[in-house]
């Protein structure tokens, strides 16, 4: 349709059958063309300012590695969460309060590891990807961005930039599930030190 209008205008001769030019008496073929033309550019326009805002290649790449993130972590949290409730039933028989602050260190420590798991992995896909040239950059941006700090002046390639807000909502997911398990934890000592303090009362 476009070609169609930007040809009446340039060359009314060469006009397709069937297509009038303005000067041929075409004017309202042509009109009708161009209100057409500027209701399919309404319908295209949302689309494209959605895609200069969050292109595609962002979205895949950042999506896929979202979803391996929460593999990761479902899978570590899983395992964590399973040695909690194994360490804590058998405390509950036998309690003492060291004990239960030894559970919880090494719960602290196990999540923080599965964190530092899950930044490694979205340097190793900065550097696979060559976004980013070198490990120490990319373990400094990937960190920054996946608690959210945002410290530091390294920023991606301008056609990659709207993959650190998806860096940086992997990071809250996994983070805000961490809690979950670290107050379910803290639940859990505070029985068995309860436990203890009732056995020697």
């Amino acid at each position: 349709m476009l070609d169609s209008i930007l040809l009446a205008k340039s060359d009314p001769q060469a006009l397709p059958s069937g297509i009038s030019s303005p000067a041929a008496g075409g004017a309202p073929h042509t009109s009708a063309l161009e209100r057409e033309l500027a209701q399919d550019v309404q319908l295209v326009a949302p689309l494209q300012q959605f895609s200069e805002v969050i292109p595609a290649a962002d979205i895949v790449f950042g999506g896929a590695m979202l979803i391996v993130i929460v593999l990761i972590h479902a899978t570590g949290v899983r395992a964590i969460s399973n040695h909690v409730l194994h360490r804590s039933s058998a405390l509950m028989k036998a309690p003492s309060r060291w004990r239960a602050d030894v559970l919880m260190a090494g719960t602290v420590f196990a999540l923080l590891a599965l964190h530092l798991l899950e930044m490694f992995a979205w340097a190793a896909s900065l550097v696979y990807s060559g976004l980013v040239a070198d490990w120490r950059s990319a373990g400094f941006f990937a960190g920054n961005t996946y608690t959210t700090i945002g410290y530091g002046t390294f920023i991606l390639p301008f056609a990659w930039r709207m993959l650190a807000p998806i860096i940086a909502i992997s990071g809250l997911l996994t983070f805000g599930w961490s809690g979950s398990v670290i107050v379910d934890l803290l639940g859990r000592c505070q029985k068995i030190k309860d436990a203890e303090l009732a056995q020697r009362a």
